[in-house]
């Protein structure tokens, strides 16, 4: 997904004269960004929770750096038992130890406090399908040459209807719904390019409700399909979250706190 801002490089040449002309841009009040997912995974018995919470500034209309926001802290509190987690910040800006581990059935509440004002969202742990099995295919979209197949096979949740967010690696996103294979098995192809043989690509499924898809879908069409490295919830600044600034609501924040069990598949590429 590309970044909260537009990289919209423009040269005026005023009939070779060499004087550089600025024109006058908009401008728009800085705001925090906060992309908080969080996974948990539980298969092989020893439950893991892993993520990070990363804290970023709005950048200025043609701004071509993301700046972290600095001087923050951040918590997640479980609200059955009301112990509360301090998350380290391991870089400037993401926050990526300590976190605690997920239960389902359970409330949690990320606060992060900036500027002396207090952000805040509660949500609930998402479960998840597994990923059945990933292989190589031989087939292509256009270009034989340089796409590689790649076939995914889940098996949807029974009883309910689910939404799962899929990474591919290279920060390509994908959601989907089981409207139309529900408590079924489905098969799916997702196709790279210019991947060379040996490589190893790790696939993840996250389970996410329909509030955190809808909000995934809406980033992904706003950004178009080059992401320029920036996440999955590095967000154009039309698209608000669920992230609530208690102290001053005029001052909102950007981004989404989001717990989703996850599964990861791994292929070589041959």
């Amino acid at each position: 997904m590309k970044k909260s801002f537009l990289l919209l490089p423009i040269l005026l040449l005023m009939l070779g004269c060499e004087e550089v002309i600025d024109p006058e841009l908009p401008t728009s009040q800085t705001r925090l960004v906060i992309d908080a997912l969080l996974g948990y995974n539980g298969e092989n018995g020893d439950p893991i929770t892993v993520g990070e919470v990363k804290l970023t500034l709005t950048a200025p209309f043609l701004g071509n750096t993301v700046t972290p926001a600095l001087n923050a802290q951040v918590f997640i509190i479980d609200e059955s038992t009301g112990v509360v987690s301090e998350i380290s910040e391991e870089q400037p800006g993401i926050f990526a130890r300590g976190f605690p581990n997920l239960r389902f059935n359970r409330d949690y509440t990320l606060q992060v406090i900036y500027n002396g004002e207090l952000y805040s969202a509660t949500e609930r742990l998402v479960e998840s399908t597994t990923i059945d099995n990933l292989e190589q295919g031989d087939g292509f979209l256009f270009d034989e040459q340089s796409e590689t197949e790649v076939k995914i096979t889940i098996t949807d949740l029974p009883g309910r209807r689910d939404q799962y967010l899929f990474s591919f690696g290279f920060e390509n996103f994908l959601v989907i719904e089981d409207r139309f294979f529900e408590d079924e098995q489905i098969t799916f192809s997702y196709f790279y390019e210019d991947i060379l043989p040996g490589r190893l690509l790790a696939v993840s499924v996250f389970g996410v409700d329909q509030e955190f898809a809808n909000y995934v879908e809406q980033v992904l069409q706003q950004a178009g399909e080059d992401n320029g490295g920036g996440g999955p919830f590095t967000v154009p600044a039309t698209v608000r979250g669920n992230i609530v600034n208690s102290s001053n609501p005029d001052n909102f924040a950007f981004g989404y706190f989001a717990l989703s069990e996850f599964d990861t598949a791994f292929l070589t590429i041959h």
